[in-house]
Formats: structure tokens, C-alpha cells, sequence
């Protein structure tokens, strides 16, 4: 006598497989959370966290908090950070809701020196809260182009800085008049079209740091 069909097929039992290994992934990652949001905030004020898998939003955020664990961790280890008093509350979860939704790497890494930046008692007055806000209203061309503009250091063109770093001339420009808005460069008093970070944008830079 044959046996009959199995009730879920090959493929149906793989996938079934796959979905039980990211789910334990999961609850592994928000179990670690806890300890993530205590040395984070400096206070054992968080309990263990739960999910499940019919939660899709709350799953891909809490993968994504648990990247910031490890590369914040990083980033202290790297530096041997000898001093780790917590952020302040409110800059510390300004900064965790804003960047858990974020998927692009190079703002993730900008979001990860932030609030490394803000763990750190050597850094932490660098870190000013409206830079969070900020931060969330970056490209990451508008990042790379900020940072570029700093480094030369005075009035330019956005046609000549595109050519001087290689970059797009139209982007380029888009994202000067941009960073303008957000006050993180400023124009040429002259009123030409040449501009160099502003104040704000050098702090912002600074917070950002490694």
C-alpha cells in the first residue's frame, strides 16, 4: 500500500522552515533589545520585548534597532570609550524612532554615530536635539555633499565643487539649495551663487563624527 500525499509539500515545508529560523532570529534580537535600550539610556528602565511574525512592522523595526545594537557597540569599542553615562532620554529615543525606520546604509551609519556620539561623555554635548531632526530630512547625496563642501572650506560654486569631487553637477546643486533650507550651508554675502557650510552644518558634522 502506498503511502498518500503528504499534507504540505516540499517546498511548503521549507519555506515553513525558513520562517520559523527569522522568527527565532527575531525574538532573539528583541531580547537583546532590553540590554540595547538600558545602556542606551543609562537606566534599567526597559524590560524584555516581545513580537511575532504577524507584526511585520514592529519585526523589520526590531531587526533593525538590533543592527544599531551591534554597530553602536562597534563604534564605543573602536574608539575605547572609557566613559558611558547614557544620553538623555529624550535625544536617545528621538533619535531610535527616527532611525529605526531608516534602510539606506550610509544614513544607518550616520544614525549609528549619533547616538554613539550621544552615549559618550567625551561627545555628548556635540549632540544637539535638533539634529535628529535634521538628520531625518537627509539624502545621503545631501550627507556626501555637505561633508565635500566642508572640506574645502570657503565660498564655491556647486558647478566647480561637482567637478572638483566628481559628482553629478545637477544633484549637486539640488542638494546645496537643500542644505540651504535646512540652514546647514549659507550663501555668499555677495548674493553670487557660491556658498560653504554654516555654522549649524559644521556642528552637525561634528555630532555625526567618529
Amino acid at each position: 500500500m502506498t503511502d498518500g500525499p503528504e499534507p504540505f509539500g516540499k517546498e511548503t515545508a521549507k519555506a515553513a522552515q525558513e520562517i520559523a529560523k527569522t522568527t527565532d532570529n527575531a525574538i532573539d534580537a528583541a531580547r537583546d533589545l532590553a540590554s540595547f535600550f538600558n545602556r542606551v539610556l543609562g537606566n534599567p528602565i526597559v524590560d524584555a520585548v516581545g513580537i511575532t511574525i504577524g507584526d511585520p512592522l514592529r519585526f523589520v523595526r526590531t531587526l533593525s534597532l538590533d543592527w544599531y545594537s551591534r554597530r553602536v557597540d562597534e563604534i564605543l569599542a573602536k574608539r575605547d570609550a572609557k566613559k558611558l553615562k547614557g544620553a538623555p532620554p529624550r535625544i536617545a529615543l528621538d533619535i531610535l524612532e527616527a532611525a529605526q525606520d531608516e534602510t539606506r546604509d550610509e544614513l544607518r551609519e550616520l544614525w549609528a554615530q549619533l547616538l554613539a556620539n550621544a552615549m559618550d561623555e567625551a561627545t555628548q554635548s556635540k549632540v544637539r536635539i535638533e539634529f535628529v531632526t535634521v538628520l531625518k530630512q537627509l539624502n545621503p547625496l545631501d550627507a556626501l555633499v555637505l561633508q565635500r563642501l566642508t572640506g574645502v572650506g570657503n565660498f564655491i560654486n556647486p558647478h566647480q565643487l561637482a567637478l572638483a569631487q566628481h559628482l553629478d553637477t545637477n544633484d549637486t546643486a539640488t542638494s546645496i539649495l537643500y542644505l540651504l533650507d535646512l540652514k546647514c550651508v549659507e550663501q555668499a554675502p555677495n548674493g553670487t551663487y557660491a556658498y560653504k557650510t554654516s555654522p549649524r552644518g559644521i556642528a552637525l558634522l561634528k555630532a555625526l563624527s567618529s
